[in-house]
């Protein structure tokens, strides 16, 4: 397809007018986070490591080496191209114990972080003028600003006002926010100026959404049904996403619609069943967590696609950039979302359906007019995979390296 010859040819340009740097230039993007995970922080995470290096710089991940068993080779299980270092160093990792959940993660943070100073040092000591630390978690960043390299935060969840955060926010050349409510926020809190930061939302594959399969291919394929109606969902069910919403949503939506929820775990559907009553209406279908690589073929075998952020929580209000959105967008399938700030920023009456926060009913209702109005649901679809186009991670790698290499 022409669009996706574009985006691959847009890669290769902006790769091949970066190979001018007056000095060598390397990205080392530092993470707690663990490799493979289910969890969607870990695909931004290759994501852009993979959409920098398409950039021109030479990246290197470090994550930490941990006991627990792993999800395998990290390039294949996210199908992200090998263009990205992988390294790996030690750290305290009691999580398998799950004693107390926050005081474990915190031992594995500081312990990775504590030796991440050491590999530092060793290894990149001598390029200390060609290298940027580049990180979402403050903990590693907060180590690597003890030595004498250029920092860059990448702010997902907003800021505290501890010490750790407190010389990050000092030492750190630039910041990338993906919610513009973070930019004036950081202003107020902590005086950083709008030059120093760099606006843009996560984002997605869109070539990975460009599949064969029709709607009914791709339910033969899943396994679900043929004659129904499909709402989806896909993601955690963490409390301020609204998933409660849309499960509450299931007493005003015809008999013959279903709603599918793909990917929480098993703690979070007993949670849900336990505290809503909906959830256990035969029409709510829990499907345990599936492969990035089928989020394809699941989000093409539904009718709506539903965002049903709360409207109650702050990260749901003003911090999160939903990679599920953008997703839903390359779909090419009509979003019903809530109108959170957030979401906002993306979505309008043009490209999807809006509606209230916190109200199933208003859900609902906005699900039906979709099913009901097929013209409604071919002209906002159409309209959200157009803008889709735009947010890539080669566009976030390419805003984040163009402040880089005039800032580092």
């Amino acid at each position: 397809m022409e669009w996706k010859r574009e985006i691959q040819h847009q890669a290769i340009t902006y790769m091949q007018s970066n190979k001018d740097f007056k000095t060598p230039k390397k990205i080392v993007y530092v993470t707690t986070v663990r490799l493979p995970t289910e969890k969607a922080h870990g695909l931004s995470t290759v994501k852009i490591c993979e959409a920098l290096s398409s950039c021109g710089y030479e990246v290197d991940l470090i994550i930490p080496q941990l006991w627990r068993k792993n999800g395998g080779d990290v390039y294949g299980y996210y199908g992200v191209k090998r263009n990205f270092n992988i390294l790996k160093i030690p750290c305290i990792d009691l999580i398998p114990i799950r004693f107390f959940d926050k005081v474990t993660f915190l031992i594995q943070s500081f312990s990775f972080s504590f030796f991440l100073f050491f590999f530092i040092w060793f290894k990149y000591w001598g390029k200390k003028n060609e290298i940027v630390f580049f990180s979402h978690d403050y903990i590693p960043l907060f180590f690597s600003s003890l030595l004498p390299f250029n920092i860059f935060y990448d702010i997902h969840h907003f800021p505290g006002k501890n010490f750790m955060y407190k010389r990050i926010m000092k030492r750190s050349f630039g910041f990338a926010v993906q919610t513009k409510w973070k930019i004036s926020e950081l202003g107020v809190q902590f005086g950083i100026k709008p030059e120093k930061i760099i606006y843009w939302p996560n984002g997605t594959d869109v070539t990975r959404f460009d599949i064969s399969e029709s709607m009914n291919e791709a339910r033969q394929k899943i396994g679900i049904p043929l004659d129904k109606k499909i709402v989806m969902y896909t993601g955690s069910l963490f409390d301020w996403k609204g998933v409660d919403s849309l499960i509450r949503s299931i007493k005003y939506i015809p008999e013959n619609v279903l709603v599918y929820l793909v990917g929480g775990t098993d703690r979070d559907v007993a949670v849900c069943k336990e505290n809503i009553i909906e959830a256990k209406d035969s029409r709510v279908v829990f499907v345990p967590f599936q492969s990035f690589l089928k989020i394809p073929l699941w989000d093409r075998s539904a009718d709506v696609l539903v965002l049903p952020n709360t409207g109650k929580q702050k990260v749901s209000m003003y911090y999160t950039s939903p990679m599920k959105l953008f997703d839903y967008m390359a779909s090419g399938k009509p979003i019903v979302a809530t109108s959170t700030l957030a979401i906002l920023e993306i979505l309008n009456k043009d490209n999807s359906i809006l509606v209230e926060p916190d109200n199933p009913q208003e859900l609902a209702k906005g699900i039906e007019l979709i099913l009901r109005d097929n013209e409604v649901a071919q002209k906002i679809s159409a309209k959200s995979f157009s803008d889709s186009k735009q947010y890539t991670w080669l566009e976030r790698a390419k805003k984040i390296t163009e402040f880089i290499n005039k800032h580092a």
